[in-house]
């Protein structure tokens, strides 16, 4: 926990041969986005592969945090870069569901193309 009370996330990434996965780690929330918003922005700008998020040991505390998966999502699709949530608890899968998103949870071992054309 930081000085004030509020969670830390973190994020670690690597590449392999099925893409660039990063993992996130914490809550996510109107406290905590700002600055993951700035290095998540860098990564899907930055990159060509496929981008892989684990929101196993996330959890979305917000809309803000809703906003921050949906925000590079889609600035993933604008950069005409395959976009795929390979794991993530049950209630990030019931809020993607409600959104109208549930087309971005797959599996490493999944066709990521077929995840591309869906969010289009």
């Amino acid at each position: 926990m930081d000085h004030r009370g509020h969670t830390i996330v973190t994020l670690d990434e690597h590449h392999d041969a099925s893409g660039h996965h990063v993992s996130l780690r914490g809550r996510l929330d109107v406290h905590t986005v700002p600055d993951l918003r700035m290095v998540l922005h860098r990564i899907v700008d930055d990159g060509s592969d496929d981008l892989l998020l684990d929101l196993a040991e996330c959890e979305i505390g917000d809309a803000t945090g809703f906003g921050v998966i949906v925000e590079c999502q889609r600035r993933a699709r604008r950069g005409a870069r395959t976009f795929c949530i390979v794991d993530a608890d049950d209630r990030t899968h019931r809020l993607l569901r409600r959104a109208r998103m549930s087309h971005l949870v797959g599996s490493v071992g999944s066709p990521v193309s077929a995840v591309t054309s869906a969010a289009g």
